[in-house]
């Protein structure tokens, strides 16, 4: 009889810790807080500020670097985002997206920059020779001068511990020295673009993630590094692998030329995910034209990232003129798991027919690790001040433990488009 009691007693113990941790009855995490600060509030149109985040200096803390109509300015954390003009190489239009990389390998981040310019350029730390780097004019090297770079990436190609670019045409190979960069056309085609060891083999050789047209098709497609099977990335085809075959669907695949991308472990089962949503920005004419493609999406990752299927997740069908650039994956809310921040230019708002919202800056959380379940927080939206984003970046502020975020718009309707930090409270 009381083995008998004690089997219920467990029993009912059992089932009521199993109702108080099933998902109905757990209590909502609480939302992550963000201070909007206004790192510079100078308005420019036809300005794309394109932005970094990084240390560049012996100060222990990140500073932000963005480019306005003057040159680039690095926004020291230190003392409370002073601006240094570090350089200038022309025409603030025509520069998207910058990175950065120890491209000399002297053991300090420099910056690389691309855009419409046909330009794509690297600027020099002075830190290296031993001169201050917000005071002191960071020399210019350029890559190339005459290919399309509307993004750039930075990633080791061969395996040689070196930082090799890769942009919207193909990629540079840094040959002797930082002087030197071999251009590979590796196949590649439309805007958007990505740079991850796809299948995560910790073999030295980064694959690159872009668009690729077979026949009058946009497909979705990795391509992979020759060096995974022996080969040289300089001389060796880059073979394409298909992730997805029709992006955006019968409909409107023929305007999926434009795609922003980026790359993680989203479900925690130690392969790379590709996650991706549309530019906005492809062939059509008039809002109606203009597409959405699927959304926000996520593409998980099969057994055998060569020939396996992978499998399309939508996030929000509705997210869309994500710049090519404007995709983040970091844990903002440190729970473990990568969430998904994205920033909508200022074009989303141009959708008359309703389908897209309307130019956000906002986060998925992925409360569940596996991708599945996803809690979203928009941080601003139009028509709020300078809502939404354009080349945001995601990092560490100052000695907080949570990433903050960064962004701008670039003001292609005249709106304003202040250099902006959400930084976590």
């Amino acid at each position: 009889m009381k083995a008998l009691w004690i089997g219920l007693l467990v029993l009912i113990c059992g089932v009521k810790i199993a109702a108080a941790q099933s998902p109905a009855n757990k209590k909502k995490a609480k939302m992550p807080a963000f201070q909007r600060i206004v790192i510079d509030s100078v308005a420019q149109f036809g300005s794309h500020k394109p932005k970094v985040l990084g240390k560049f200096s012996k100060d222990p803390y990140n500073d932000i670097g963005s480019m306005d109509k003057e040159g680039f300015k690095l926004y020291r954390y230190s003392e409370g985002w002073k601006p240094y003009l570090i350089f200038s190489p022309g025409d603030p239009g025509g520069f998207e997206d910058a990175q950065i990389a120890d491209i000399d390998h002297d053991g300090w981040n420099d910056i690389v920059i691309g855009g419409w310019s046909n330009m794509v350029i690297w600027a020099q730390n002075p830190s290296g020779q031993g001169f201050d780097p917000y005071t002191t004019k960071w020399k210019l090297f350029v890559v190339d001068n005459k290919r399309f770079s509307h993004e750039v990436c930075i990633a080791d190609l061969n395996n040689d511990g070196k930082p090799d670019i890769i942009t919207t045409t193909g990629v540079y190979i840094q040959g002797a020295d930082p002087s030197k960069w071999t251009f590979v056309d590796i196949g590649r085609k439309g805007q958007g673009t990505f740079a991850a060891n796809v299948l995560n083999n910790k073999d030295g050789y980064s694959d690159v993630i872009a668009l690729y047209i077979d026949g009058e098709t946009n497909k979705v497609a990795w391509f992979e590094n020759p060096g995974h099977k022996g080969g040289n990335p300089l001389t060796g085809k880059w073979v394409p692998h298909v992730i997805d075959s029709n992006p955006g669907g019968d409909l409107c695949n023929f305007e999926m030329t434009t795609m922003a991308f980026t790359a993680g472990d989203i479900n925690g089962d130690g392969k790379i995910d590709l996650v991706c949503a549309s530019q906005g920005e492809g062939p059509g004419e008039g809002d109606n034209n203009r597409q959405i493609g699927d959304g926000l999406v996520w593409y998980e990752a099969p057994a055998d990232p060569r020939s396996g299927n992978w499998i399309k997740h939508v996030i929000n069908a509705s997210v869309a003129w994500v710049h090519a650039s404007s995709i983040k994956l970091a844990d903002i809310d440190g729970d473990g798991h990568l969430d998904v921040n994205y920033a909508q230019q200022d074009q989303s708002k141009d959708r008359k027919d309703g389908s897209a919202t309307k130019q956000q800056l906002g986060i998925f959380y992925n409360i569940d690790g596996k991708g599945l379940n996803w809690r979203q927080q928009i941080l601003t939206q139009y028509p709020d001040y300078a809502a939404g984003g354009f080349n945001s970046k995601v990092g560490l502020i100052g000695k907080d433990k949570l990433p903050s975020i960064i962004t701008s718009l670039h003001g292609f309707f005249h709106d304003p488009n202040p250099l902006m930090l959400w930084r976590h409270k």
